[in-house]
Order: C-alpha cells, then structure tokens, then sequence
C-alpha cells in the first residue's frame, strides 16, 4: 500500500482517507516536496480563473512558479478581502458586490440575479440558494466585513479535516472517530449565519453529530448586517464621528432584535445550560466555541455545584484566543473540572482557510503540510529566511482549497521556528511560539500591510478589484 505522502503527491484531498498523525511526522525533505508541487500546481490551476490573481501576477511577470516561495510576491493582504466600497451595502448595490467577490472566487458568480435583494443576509442567500459559493464573513472589527468565497466542496473538507485531527493528532485513532460514530454537538452561539463558526457549527452537525445539536440560540441568526453594522459603529467611535452613521427601517429592525437577545442573554443562557444538563449528561459530545462563553458556562455551573457533566470521550475543540479576557489562574482547570473531559484541541487559524494549527503539548502550534508558512519583514513585507527562528507578520497559503486564492498575510506577529528545528512534541514542520498578537494593537490602531511583491502590482490588482464591481 502506498504510504499517505506519495496519495497527497498526487491529491491533497487523498488526506480524507489518511492518517492525520502520520502527516505530521513526515520528513522535511517530504514536507518541502510536497508545498513545492502543490504551491506549483494551485498556481497554474487557478491563476486564469481569478482576475484578481492573474492581475497581480501579469504585474510582476510571474507566468509559473516552481517552489513555495516563489508564491510570496502573489499573496494578497487580508485588506483585499474587504477591499470594497462601504457605500454598495449602503445603497444596496449587491449586483455591483456580486460582480465584485466574482474576482476572488474561482467559481463564476457574476451573473446571479440579485433582484430584490436588499441586505448583506439576503446576498448571502442568494448565492447560497443559487451557486455552489458559500459567502463566509468576518467579524468586521475594522468597520467592514472580509468576505471569502467558498464552494461546498471545500466547506466540506474544512470538517472533514477536523475529524481527522480529533481523531489522530495524539496518535492514529487516539480520539473518536466521528465521521463514523456520530456523537452531538453543543455550540454555544446561533444557529444561523455565515460567519466562520455559524458555517462551520451546521457542517459539523451534518456530518460529525448525526443532526443531533444544541445552540445557545435555536431558531436565531448571527446577522450579517448587525455585525457590519457594528464594526461601522465602532469605527466610527475610534474617529469621533458617532451618530454619523445611517441606519435604514430594516437594519434597525434586525440591530432591535439582536439587542433584544443580549438583554435576555441570562435567561438564554441558563435554558441552554438546563438542557445541556438533561439532554447530554453522562454522554460523550463534540462542544465547539471560543473561551469567552465557555468560560461563562464553565463558572456558572459550577456555582451551581455541576462537575464532571459530559463524558470522558467528549472533545472541545476552540480557537480565536481570550478575546482580551483576563481570568483567575487556573481558570482552564476549572473549565475541564466543569466538562469532565481534557479533550481538548485548540488552535489557531483564519476564516481564509480550512487547515489548522493545533497547539501541541509543549505549547507551539503546528502547521500541517498542507498549510504553507510564510514570515514577512513587518516593514518592508519582504520574505524572511527559514534558516533561523525569527518574529515577524504571519503570511500563509492553504494547499487543499480551490475555491479562491488562499495565499493571504494577516494583521499577525509571530514567532516562526528555524526550518531544521524540531519540537520537542516530535512532529515536524514548521510551528509557532505561543504569543501571538496583532500589529494594529502594538501599533496603537495603525497596521499598514506591505506584502511582499512589487506594491505598484498590487495596487493594481485592487483597482481591478474595484472595477469589476462598475
């Protein structure tokens, strides 16, 4: 039988069948031919499909790329994802957005009829109900909402690649299997909506939990449009313009029902907590979410006496850090005295990808092969060298989506290890220092993205960008 690394030479997604483990002990010599060839090969797979792509490497003369790193001029900011004007939601303009997410995608969308679509939700809809793009957003922190393309296919991998690690990360079949014996999956938030963890709570439940779930907020969405709404709000805030924002009967009517729901929060929360308790005691359960509300549930109901409520086969997987939290020492131990279970995998990651850097036992996050690392000068956005552990932005391309051009550099500082230096875990590759943090803190607000191809190129690339949405 052929070994996991010659059927991924071959395919990526030939790691649906594999061992995750296995993955990450292969050889650096099999880790660097592996991100050659899929660097190489996504290139010259999507480079004609997305005009954004084509744009930025027809500017800086790059026809075809033989190695990783000749990828690095051609990573877009994450700005580019957002890289819209604010007024087309203003005005409802979502024919002109269409036209716009249609030069990031690599599935045409251009010609979607968007008559009678008013909101960011209904746009979000209308590519739902009539493409094979799911439309994922981010958080909007900055005033405006990255959206990232994604076809079904590639949302799919996104779980299946999780119930692989779940499964394998500390030795194969070292976890539950729960592509194969479902257990439920609790998630502490709403049920609909297209942000990460609304896309990825409902394929989890699809495929990992048997249909069988519990959320915070049943029947609710996470609104698009309210968590745009917010992002403009705080920005404006941070500028001094407050009240300066237009809010149309709809908006106000969704912002309305969201404030309804944070007023009832406790109530919310301690029926969410009441039927966790009856439904799922005793049983193993899949909990996904971030520490903030698992840290409120956890404190909770151990004020109410509850220990050791779920099973010990049960998992927790979470990312997103602290969110600015400070809690007690030893608040994690309390959170595990709560759930019964350490089962836990927490990693880092972004919305533009479906690979993840699981924290190991020595406290580094692992990139797995199929996730390429790049470090940036933080200044000039040039490429750092591999042959020592350096601090820089964090850059990265996912060699498993085809949905869009993953080759993104984020807001991130980092510490990258030294390309021959191995973990004390005994996985290979390459891996991160614990502390992470975003240059628009340390830089009071101000996070100027350089990347690092010639910045007349991407200048470029943008303005197309802004065309295609005319």
């Amino acid at each position: 039988m052929t070994s996991l690394f010659e059927r991924m030479m071959q395919d990526p997604r030939a790691l649906v069948d594999g061992d995750y483990n296995e993955m990450m002990h292969w050889s650096r010599e099999e880790i660097d031919a592996y991100q050659d060839k899929w660097a190489q090969v996504r290139f010259a797979q999507l480079r004609s499909k997305i005009p954004i792509l084509e744009k930025l490497a027809d500017g800086q003369g790059i026809q075809t790329v033989e190695t990783k790193d000749d990828l690095a001029p051609l990573l877009f900011a994450h700005t580019t994802l957002k890289a819209y004007p604010l007024s087309w939601i203003e005005k409802g303009e979502f024919a002109k957005l269409t036209k716009w997410l249609n030069g990031l995608s690599a599935v045409d969308i251009s010609n979607v009829d968007m008559t009678g679509v008013e909101t960011i939700d209904d746009w979000i809809d209308r590519l739902d109900r009539d493409t094979d793009v799911r439309v994922f957003h981010s958080s909007g922190t900055s005033g405006k909402l990255s959206f990232v393309p994604r076809t079904v296919a590639d949302h799919t991998l996104g779980t299946i690649n999780a119930a692989l690690f779940v499964r394998d990360w500390r030795g194969p079949n070292s976890g539950p299997d729960t592509r194969q014996n479902h257990i439920p999956v609790i998630i502490p938030t709403y049920r609909f909506g297209a942000s990460a963890s609304q896309r990825g709570g409902e394929r989890n439940v699809a495929l990992l939990g048997g249909g069988e779930a519990l959320y915070l907020y049943p029947e609710r969405r996470l609104s698009a449009d309210v968590v745009s709404l917010a992002g403009r709000i705080r920005a404006a805030d941070a500028k001094g313009e407050q009240g300066t924002i237009a809010i149309s009967p709809a908006l106000a009517g969704k912002r309305d029902e969201m404030l309804a729901n944070e007023r009832n929060r406790e109530a919310d929360m301690n029926r969410f907590f009441a039927e966790a308790h009856e439904r799922f005691a005793g049983r193993d359960v899949m909990i996904g979410s971030t520490w903030p509300p698992l840290y409120e549930w956890a404190m909770a109901g151990l004020a109410r006496g509850d220990v050791a409520i779920f099973g010990k086969g049960s998992v927790l997987t979470t990312g997103g850090g602290m969110k600015g939290n400070h809690w007690p020492e030893g608040w994690l131990d309390r959170i595990k005295q709560f759930l019964g279970f350490d089962n836990i995998f927490h990693y880092y990651s972004m919305s533009e990808v479906i690979s993840r850097c699981l924290e190991c036992e020595m406290g580094h996050y692992h990139f797995p092969p199929t996730l390429i690392a790049y470090l940036l000068d933080p200044k000039s956005g040039e490429l750092l060298g591999r042959d020592e552990r350096r601090t820089g932005r964090m850059a990265f391309f996912d060699t498993l989506i085809t949905s869009h051009w993953s080759g993104l550099v984020t807001g991130d500082e980092v510490t990258l290890s030294a390309k021959e230096e191995t973990c004390g875990c005994g996985r290979t590759g390459d891996f991160l220092e614990y502390e992470i943090r975003r240059y628009s803190e340390k830089e009071g607000g101000d996070d100027k993205v350089v990347c690092a191809g010639a910045p007349q190129a991407h200048d470029d690339a943008l303005l197309l960008l802004e065309r295609l949405g005319r």
